[in-house]
């Protein structure tokens, strides 16, 4: 057997082996996943280097494309791991928009050699092995029978019959002992294994696992986790499943791997039971690409029989509704919600690109619609501040139209219909029958509980916001969009100290996301802790994402602490801005209701309701205009609101 000598780096009350891949402190194992580990040495290694991300995720994930989420994960659990706190990090630093700097002394030392078979062997099965069974040793004839049988084995005949017995007059007892069917109700589908070494088929079988997760979500009984969840276990191959389950609380478990080879794909799937990795059921599938969707809707219900989920025949409908797609639009399709996913207004754009090559590929593929809207309409809102609703929310509304109309079963178009009712057109009856319509479509769609929970904002109920924000984070447990949401709707029911943790646990998965900080930032300050405010909006400063909704906020917050003076450089900075590109009136608004103008105020908010910007819709429930809330000229605005005519 070959010995591996083990090279250990020690760092503080910390000591990383490289061989058997530890984080030990003392006598005791931290525990992290082989990847966090790599991502770990990696950063140990170049100490005191800035280790760029690009670089990090080539070392952690070589030959494999993953997404930047799955890196910033890494790095919140070694966080966690090392006792680092994201306020003043004593070991790992983040340099904003470039990677990560180990900043801790490090010291290299040896330990004894190991049997690197025996080590290995020892990783892939701790338990140990079992003993082989010893042989039954050979029976003399003084302790035979004539007939040639031991006599310990005339036992065995009275007892097999008593078992038969038993077995007829209680069949009971085979039921109890027998192995018992899984009980499952929730199922989380991993990234699919792009088995070839085309970079280009890791969009494809994301895009796979999208649609998969989508087929059996329609199952109205069975919870599945979203797709922005799963997709953080993608290059993730030696973490044990039962622990998978645990981090998502499902039950179950698929996994598999997708090839395309021209217009024929093969897909391999096996389902696992999540808190015994018990195989359940396994199966491939070949299959002409344009019937991809056909495929999907086949697993589902394969995968539905054999976890013993009944079927409604409203399930049914929904599984049956399938058609044949053009290859070529399904791609880009697949490369534009990839994008789209990222949320960042560069990605919203790439997305816009490849949604509409999906459509010069196929002018009848609806979900490519669906997409169009959705990248049109976060380009106009609040929090992105690109462009100017009025702008952008008609040709959202234009591609939601034709998505519905094209595909009146497709969950994704009625829920972009609903979120351009909900916030351009204020239609808030309108908006809610497309919500209940792509929910009954779809009930695991996670967006669309997610948006549900802004219309409940929108009709000053925060309480049904919440429950409706929560459905979605159990869809999708680690998307940062819906976990900010969840915030939002704590901050909108006034209930900061709930908010405040909330956002930074949002943190905890993405130190980098800069609404985060900003959000928690508003929270903080309708709480009065103007500090620990202004703290989180200049992190938000350093980060990719909307400077004017940090100015703003900046800038009313020192009005509130009073600060008039810097509140008011802030808000002609704003307004010079304005004259370059779009600033949401409701930011100027803002500020002038801190500094106690009113009248001025109303004037902004009158302009951000001509504007048609969607932050009008939570105008009920958002603690920063409690002031107006007895005026009557506010009073008129709001009503308008929700009494608008459909556009």
């Amino acid at each position: 057997m070959a010995k591996t000598e083990k090279h250990l780096y020690e760092f503080g009350p910390f000591r990383i082996d490289s061989v058997e891949r530890l984080l030990l402190r003392g006598d005791s194992t931290i525990p992290l996943t082989p990847k966090a580990v790599d991502t770990l040495l990696a950063l140990v290694v170049n100490a005191g280097r800035v280790v760029e991300k690009n670089e990090l995720i080539k070392i952690v994930w070589p030959d494999t494309f993953v997404e930047e989420g799955a890196l910033a994960r890494n790095i919140s659990a070694l966080r966690k791991a090392l006792g680092d706190d994201i306020d003043g990090a004593r070991y790992v630093e983040t340099i904003p928009k470039r990677g990560y700097r180990f900043i801790a002394s490090v010291t290299e030392g040896s330990a004894p050699a190991v049997d690197s078979a025996t080590n290995l062997l020892t990783e892939l099965d701790p338990e140990p092995a079992p003993e082989p069974p010893r042989e039954a040793p050979v029976p003399s004839e003084s302790k035979s029978v004539r007939s040639g049988f031991p006599k310990w084995a005339l036992w065995l005949i009275p007892v097999a019959v008593l078992v038969m017995v038993l077995v007829l007059t209680y069949p009971g007892l085979v039921r109890r002992f027998a192995p018992q069917p899984a009980n499952i109700s929730s199922i989380a589908v991993l990234p699919l294994n792009n088995p070839s070494n085309d970079q280009a088929q890791e969009y494809f079988a994301d895009g796979m696992t999208e649609e998969l997760i989508n087929s059996l979500a329609k199952i109205e009984a069975l919870r599945v986790v979203s797709r922005t969840s799963a997709m953080t276990y993608k290059g993730v191959r030696n973490k044990p499943l039962p622990q998978i389950a645990r981090e998502l609380n499902v039950d179950a478990i698929v996994e598999g791997s997708v090839l395309q080879s021209g217009n024929r794909i093969r897909v391999t799937v096996q389902l696992f039971e999540g808190k015994t990795e018990r195989k359940l059921w396994a199966q491939s599938y070949e299959q002409d690409l344009r019937d991809v969707l056909v495929l999907q809707g086949e697993m589902a219900n394969s995968i539905a029989r054999e976890i013993q989920i009944k079927l409604t025949p409203r399930d049914q409908q929904r599984l049956a509704q399938t058609r044949q797609v053009n290859p070529d639009a399904y791609l880009a399709y697949s490369y534009g919600r990839y994008c789209w996913n990222k949320r960042t207004p560069d990605d919203f754009r790439r997305g816009l690109d490849y949604f509409r090559q999906a459509i010069d590929k196929d002018p009848t593929y609806a979900p490519a619609y669906a997409g169009l809207a959705d990248a049109y309409a976060l380009l106009g809102s609040i929090g992105a501040d690109v462009l100017p609703p009025t702008e952008v929310m008609p040709k959202a509304k234009e591609a939601a139209l034709r998505a519905v109309k094209l595909d009146d079963g497709l969950a994704e178009g009625h829920t972009s219909l609903a979120y351009v009712k909900l916030s351009y057109d204020w239609d808030l009856p309108g908006a809610e029958r497309e919500f209940k319509r792509a929910i009954d479509l779809n009930p695991g769609y996670a967006t669309a509980h997610h948006w549900y929970a802004h219309y409940f904002l929108a009709m000053g109920e925060p309480d049904r916001a919440l429950a409706e924000v929560r459905r979605a984070r159990q869809l999708d447990p680690l998307s940062f969009s819906i976990n900010i949401g969840l915030g939002w709707c704590l901050y909108h029911a006034r209930r900061y100290d709930e908010a405040i943790a909330q956002y930074r646990s949002t943190l905890e998965i993405d130190p980098n996301f800069s609404l985060a900080h900003c959000t928690l930032g508003m929270a903080y300050t309708q709480k009065g802790s103007y500090p620990e405010a202004f703290a989180e909006f200049n992190k938000a400063l350093s980060l990719p994402g909307s400077r004017s909704l940090v100015l703003a906020n900046i800038a009313r917050t020192y009005a509130l602490s009073g600060r008039p003076a810097e509140a008011r450089k802030l808000l002609r900075e704003l307004k010079d801005s304005a004259k370059k590109h779009y600033v949401p009136a409701m930011y100027i608004a803002a500020i002038y209701g801190a500094l106690g103008e009113r009248e001025q105020s109303l004037v902004w908010i009158q302009r951000a309701y001509d504007e048609r910007s969607d932050y009008m819709v939570y105008l009920k429930t958002e603690p920063s205009v409690d002031v107006f809330r007895s005026n009557p000229k506010f009073e008129v605005l709001l009503k308008r609101i929700g009494d608008e005519p459909p556009r």
